[in-house]
C-alpha cells in the first residue's frame, strides 16, 4: 500500500531536507529502490522512490567512500541532469532522494534545476542516515498498513454476519457492508427486482432506477443463467455486478458500486455478503416451493369464505392478499413452464404487491388487487402468456371470478390476455359465468357435484356435450363402450332429474356445466 512521500519527509529521525517545491511532495511511494546507474529506468516501477549518490554523473575516475576534508571542484559538471530526470519522470518515478557526502559535497545544482524544472519532488539523504533506513520505513508502512486493512476487513465481514441473523437480516447485512466499503449495494432477486437497495442516498423505488446501466447489467447476467461476475470501470464509478446461485438455477445478483477501485480486501468483504445474499435467496426460493402445498389448502379455505383466517395466515410467509376489489387470472398449468410459475409466484411474495398465486386443479389461479392489475396485464402481455382474466369482484364472489377467469381462459387464443368483459360482449357464451348463472349452477347440481360418482359423471357429460350429444365420437375419447356411456348418462338423467333425451334438457345441462369448473378432466 503506497506511502505519501510528505509522511516519509516528515520523519524526524530521516533528517530529510526538500530541495524542491513543497506542492510536489503530494504524492505516494509504492516502493523504494536505490541505484547508481546512469539509465535506471529499466529496474524502477511507477511510484517507486529512487535513492542515489550521484556517482553515474561523475567520471570513471576512483571515487572514496570517505567525505573527503576539504571541498573539490564540482565532479558533476558537465552532467547531463535533464536527460537523466526526463528519463525517470517518463518512467513515472515518484520521486529522487539523494545521498551526499558519499560522492558530492551537497546536492548538483544542475540535478536541482532539472528536477524543479520538471516538477519532480528532489531530497537530501545525509550521510548519517542509511538508505535502508528509508526502505524500512516505507516496508513497516506496508505491513502495518497491510494489517490494518486485514483487520478492518476481519471486523466488516463480523459485522455483516451479525447484522444478517439480527433483525434486518439481508437488508441489514447490505447496509453494513455498503457503510464499511464506501459503496452503494443492490440485491436483486432472480427476475430482476430489487431485493435490498441500503447505502444509497438516492433511494431507488424501482429496479430500473438502481443506477444508470446496473440494471442492464443485471438483467443481461441473469438471461444467460450461468454464474458470473463482471467488473465495469464506467466514467468515474467502478462497478462490479454477481450472479447469485448455481448454473441454471440462479437466484438473484449483486452489485456494488463506488468511486475509487475495489481492493483484494475489499473483495473479501464483498464475497462474505455474496454469500449470505446467494443462501438468504436460496432459502426463500426453497420455502417458496415448499409453501405451495400450503397454499393450496389456504386457498380452499378462501373458497369458504375464511378471508380474514387466510390472510393472516399468508403474511406469516411475507404474503399479503388482495384487498376488498380484485380480479382472478387464470393460466393452463399444463401449459405454464416451471420458470412462468416462479416467476408469478415471487411476484406475489413481494409484500407490496397484494397478489396471490396458487395451483388449483388443471389451472394457476392469480389473485391480483384492483390497483396492481394494470400493471399485472402488461406483464402478462409482455410475456406473450395465454391468459384469461374474470372482472372485478369483492371476496364473496370469488368461486364466480375463479369461474370467469376459466371459461376467459378456454376462449383465449395463445399468448393473449382475454378478459370476462370482453367474452360477455363477444358472446353468449361469456354470460354463462355471470354470478346468477353460476350461482343457480352450483345450487342446481350441488348434490351431483358433492358425490364422487356424481363428479364423474359430470365430466363425462361435458366430453359427451362437446361431441353434440353423439355416443360413438364421445366413447371414443372416453375410452369406453358406447352403451357404458348411454348407461352414465341415464344415471345422470336420474340424479339431476333432467331428461337427457330431448334437447332441453341437454341445454340445460350444457349451460349449468358451462357455468363451473368441475376441475380436472376425466
Amino acid at each position: 500500500m503506497p506511502t505519501p512521500l510528505s509522511e516519509i519527509i516528515a520523519t524526524e529521525r530521516l533528517a530529510l531536507r526538500p530541495l524542491t517545491d513543497s506542492t510536489t511532495f503530494e504524492r505516494s511511494v509504492t516502493w523504494v529502490h536505490n541505484s547508481d546507474l546512469n539509465d535506471p529506468t529499466p529496474f524502477v516501477s511507477e511510484g517507486q522512490l529512487l535513492l542515489t549518490t550521484g556517482r553515474q554523473f561523475v567520471d570513471n575516475a576512483a571515487q572514496s567512500t570517505v567525505p573527503p576534508a576539504e571541498p573539490a571542484a564540482d565532479p558533476t559538471a558537465g552532467a547531463d541532469f535533464d536527460s537523466y530526470v526526463a528519463r525517470l519522470v517518463a518512467a513515472g518515478v515518484a520521486a529522487i532522494g539523494f545521498g551526499t557526502e558519499v560522492i558530492t559535497h551537497g546536492v548538483p545544482a544542475g540535478l536541482v534545476a532539472a528536477c524543479a524544472s520538471a516538477g519532480l519532488p528532489l531530497f537530501e539523504v545525509p550521510y548519517r542516515i542509511p538508505f535502508i533506513a528509508i526502505s524500512r520505513l516505507v516496508a513497516d508502512n506496508e505491513a502495518e498498513q497491510t494489517r490494518a486493512g486485514f483487520d478492518r476487513a476481519l471486523a466488516a465481514q463480523n459485522d455483516i454476519a451479525r447484522a444478517a441473523v439480527g433483525k434486518g437480516r439481508l437488508a441489514a447485512a447490505a447496509a453494513v457492508a455498503a457503510e464499511r466499503l464506501g459503496c452503494r449495494v443492490w440485491i436483486f432477486d432472480a427476475d430482476g427486482e430489487l431485493v435490498s437497495e441500503p447505502g444509497d442516498s438516492r433511494k431507488p423505488t424501482r429496479s430500473a432506477d438502481a443506477a444508470p446501466g446496473i440494471h442492464k447489467s443485471v438483467t443481461d447476467l441473469l438471461g444467460r443463467a450461468r454464474r458470473a461476475r463482471v467488473a465495469d470501470d464506467a466514467v468515474d464509478e467502478h462497478r462490479v455486478v454477481q450472479t447469485l446461485g448455481s448454473t441454471g438455477r440462479l437466484c438473484g445478483a449483486i452489485a456494488w458500486v463506488r468511486d475509487s477501485e475495489f481492493g483484494a480486501l475489499d473483495r473479501s468483504v464483498m464475497t462474505v455478503l455474496a454469500a449470505l445474499a446467494e443462501v438468504s435467496l436460496e432459502q426463500t426460493e426453497n420455502l417458496r416451493v415448499g409453501h405451495r402445498a400450503i397454499l393450496e389448502q389456504l386457498f380452499q379455505l378462501l373458497k369458504d369464505g375464511r378471508v380474514d383466517s387466510v390472510r393472516r395466515a399468508v403474511r406469516v410467509a411475507g404474503i399479503e392478499l388482495p384487498a376488498d376489489r380484485f380480479a382472478v387470472a387464470a393460466l393452463d398449468l399444463s401449459e405454464t413452464s416451471a420458470s412462468v410459475r416462479d416467476v408469478l409466484e415471487r411476484r406475489a411474495a413481494r409484500s407490496d404487491s397484494r397478489i396471490f398465486a396458487v395451483a388449483d386443479g388443471r389451472h394457476l389461479l392469480v389473485l391480483i388487487d384492483a390497483k396492481q392489475l394494470a400493471a399485472e396485464r402488461r406483464f402478462f402481455a409482455a410475456s406473450d402468456l395465454t391468459v384469461g382474466l374474470s372482472a372485478e369482484v369483492g371476496w364473496p364472489e370469488l368461486t364466480v371470478a375463479i369461474t370467469q377467469a376459466v371459461r376467459s381462459l378456454e376462449a383465449s387464443p395463445p399468448a393473449t390476455v382475454t378478459e370476462f368483459a370482453s367474452l360477455v360482449g363477444e358472446s353468449f357464451f361469456g354470460l354463462l359465468a355471470s354470478s346468477s348463472v353460476a350461482d343457480i349452477a352450483h345450487a342446481r347440481l350441488a348434490s351431483v357435484i358433492e358425490s364422487t360418482e356424481g363428479l364423474g359423471l359430470l365430466r363425462f357429460a361435458q366430453v359427451w356435450l362437446r361431441h353434440n350429444g353423439q355416443w360413438d365420437p364421445a366413447a371414443r375419447e372416453l375410452g369406453i363402450h358406447r352403451h357404458g356411456l348411454k348407461s352414465r348418462m341415464q344415471r345422470l338423467s336420474e340424479l339431476t332429474n333432467l331428461s337427457l333425451d330431448t334437447f332441453q334438457g341437454r341445454a340445460e345441462l350444457w349451460a349449468m356445466l358451462a357455468a363451473i369448473d368441475l376441475g380436472e378432466k376425466p
